[in-house]
């Protein structure tokens, strides 16, 4: 049968609530399920963030076209199941069937392949949505180093633990990624390294990837923090980066003095603030990013941030904030799917009244498991169902 548009947008919604309950709570999945799934052989594994427990895929795909992030809880009430007859997929709640088939991506084949010093290549660069070959180049954080770590942060390295990936290593992986077509564009991101080094890094980095691929016309996107030196955003997009991101995480002042202290002492909010500012008028509204950890501070207050960044043309991309083990948060409530769909709305609302277009939030953020770009699919007619019928 098929929908009216707004039959089909009720039904989006309605996909949307749960996959924001999903995205709260996490979702069950057996080891027989998981294993049933092919992820790791055929279908594409969860990647850094994923600890323990069976290998399970990266997403899913509801019927209406919503990619929904895997996050295995074992108290979850809802549960990825297997229809072993036909080999499907479907989701339920409590026993109700909610999304009566789901799909997943493939598993890119360079995952298999080493890097010419042995380093599996997935190890190195993972593919996300819409061709992000991501890179997660350190866990280093010159925060935590001097115990002004961001409290929610996971990353919580022990001495002799930290990583940093090679130019090379990175060069070679993100090439295999370009020649099998499933990667088109580089995002960094990391821990925070002293602002000189983590400049020349970058730098390095991408020069290295640029060579390889025997080309300089990349889409990269550079993680970093707000640097108190303006003129590094200025080396960064001679380099070669694009789109630059630079993750205040709240927006209150006293409360970005408590959850960041590092941030607050070393940059300070104003500073880092001004260069937000800055890289918007450097490399344009849509290209840059500022992520918000959402459920620490008051709602209004991260909507308060969004508002601003959105005027002055970076997209605020809101992080629903999940208590890692071993921070001082943990066993902090995330906020309620309710609470959480109420503000990822109006940040999409307050972004397209700012005039930006869906394509500013892909270009800087093209991971769609976020609720926002759900709204934004949905308010903008871009899911597949909103099509019209051919003949």
């Amino acid at each position: 049968m098929t929908l009216s548009k707004e039959q089909f947008r009720e039904r989006a919604y309605a996909e949307l609530l749960d996959k924001a309950n999903i995205a709260v709570d996490g979702i069950r999945v057996s080891d027989e399920v998981a294993k049933a799934t092919g992820a790791g052989v055929t279908v594409k594994e969860g990647g850094h963030l994923q600890r323990g427990g069976p290998v399970v895929p990266f997403s899913f795909r509801t019927p209406t076209g919503l990619d929904v992030g895997i996050r295995p809880s074992p108290a979850a009430d809802y549960e990825l199941r297997h229809n072993g007859r036909e080999n499907s997929f479907y989701v339920t709640r409590d026993g109700e069937v909610v999304y009566d088939k789901v799909t997943f991506e493939p598993r890119p084949k360079y995952y298999d392949y080493l890097t010419s010093d042995g380093r599996p290549m997935k190890e190195i660069v993972s593919i996300v949505t819409n061709g992000c070959a991501a890179v997660w180049y350190s866990n280093e954080c010159a925060f935590k180093e001097r115990g002004e770590d961001c409290l929610f942060c996971g990353i919580n390295y022990r001495p002799g633990d930290a990583f940093l990936k090679t130019p090379e290593q990175i060069a070679e992986s993100v090439k295999a990624a370009y020649d099998e077509g499933v990667g088109w564009r580089v995002d960094f991101t990391g821990g925070v390294i002293p602002e000189r080094r983590e400049i020349e890094y970058y730098s390095d980095a991408i020069e290295a990837i640029q060579d390889t691929l025997g080309r300089s016309d990349l889409i990269a996107a550079a993680c970093v923090a707000g640097p108190r030196e303006l003129s590094n955003l200025d080396r960064l997009r001679e380099a070669g980066f694009s789109i630059i991101t630079m993750n205040i995480e709240v927006w209150d002042e006293n409360f970005f003095k408590t959850i960041c202290p590092g941030k607050a002492r070393m940059v300070g909010r104003e500073n880092w603030i001004k260069a937000l500012e800055y890289a918007a008028e450097l490399y344009g509204a849509g290209h840059v990013r500022c992520n918000f950890v959402t459920g620490i501070e008051p709602k209004f207050r991260t909507l308060e941030g969004v508002e601003y960044l959105s005027s002055v043309g970076v997209v605020a991309n809101p992080n629903i904030f999940h208590p890692a083990p071993g921070t001082p948060l943990e066993g902090t409530r995330c906020p309620t799917a309710e609470w959480n769909l109420d503000l990822q709305e109006r940040v999409c609302d307050i972004q397209r009244r700012a005039g930006l277009k869906f394509e500013d939030i892909i270009n800087v953020h093209p991971v769609t498991t976020g609720l926002f770009h759900d709204f934004w699919r949905i308010k903008e007619e871009l899911l597949p169902g909103f099509a019209p019928a051919t003949a």
